[in-house]
């Protein structure tokens, strides 16, 4: 019952997304500690599937305007998906930097299959599982188009890079001054 409320939200979520009737909810606060606390929520699902968890998100604060409930969903999408298309004692890894001195960038990073060059060209494609429609994995194949779709929001970047056998990393740029 629950994967199917799950599987309704996500569906619910994308209309409103796809209709652009999304808003922001902007407010100040530390996006270390958000993404921390994100991380954090996903540490059982990681054990259970014989993940190793390496969250690397430095203590010093990084104050700005954000959509706490959004950037969570972002980093929630890709942990889900770091995760769940890992390979058996795979790793993932998150963190952050400062790719300029206004932009944040956040990576979540997977020891999965990789992704091939066409491959990447479908990835943001709404309801496209890549292939893994019939995998045990369960899925939509919308958590990265809602995931994009609101970093756009945002006015941000999202992205990805892969070597086929040896993995991905996601990143997103969130910008840290509001114009």
């Amino acid at each position: 019952a629950l994967r199917l409320l799950n599987l309704v939200n996500q569906l619910l979520d994308f209309r409103k997304i796809d209709q652009q009737k999304v808003q922001l909810s902007l407010s100040y606060g530390d996006i270390t500690e958000c993404m921390a606390e994100t991380c954090k929520s996903f540490k059982a699902l990681s054990q259970k599937h014989n993940i190793e968890w390496k969250v690397c998100i430095n203590t010093s604060k990084i104050e700005m305007d954000f959509d706490r409930n959004k950037v969570q969903r972002i980093i929630s999408n890709l942990l889900s998906n770091a995760i769940k298309y890992n390979r058996e004692g795979g790793t993932v890894t998150v963190d952050h930097q400062l790719s300029s001195p206004n932009v944040i960038r956040i990576n979540v990073r997977d020891t999965g299959e990789g992704l091939s060059a066409e491959q990447i060209t479908q990835l943001f494609q709404p309801f496209n599982r890549l292939g893994q429609e019939n995998s045990v994995e369960e899925g939509t194949g919308i958590g990265l188009v809602v995931s994009k779709r609101l970093v756009e929001l945002m006015g941000g970047r999202i992205g990805v890079e892969s070597v086929p056998g040896v993995g991905s990393v996601f990143w997103v740029d969130l910008n840290m001054t509001t114009e």
